[in-house]
């Protein structure tokens, strides 16, 4: 699995799978959505200086928040490598 890495606002860290798309509200530049190739929503999330709040995740989304390094690492991947 190919990886992105990405720096957002307050300098939070983003790693997430090469084939998903990120895209920043335009009214609220600390609000992401995170899309995946078939253009189906995988996360909503809004961050600040020391907080992460999901406003919608699929049911089985894998995610890790490091808190001291301000890393969100999205360890879900799609389908067709599940079984990778």
């Amino acid at each position: 699995m190919s990886i992105k890495q990405v720096t957002l606002a307050s300098e939070w860290n983003l790693i997430f799978h090469e084939n998903y798309s990120l895209f920043v509200d335009i009214e609220s530049m600390h609000k992401y959505s995170i899309i995946d190739v078939d253009n189906d929503l995988i996360a909503i999330f809004t961050l600040d200086d020391s907080s992460v709040a999901f406003q919608h995740s699929i049911y089985n989304l894998q995610h890790t928040i490091d808190f001291a390094t301000k890393t969100i690492d999205i360890k879900h991947k799609p389908y067709e490598e599940e079984g990778e």
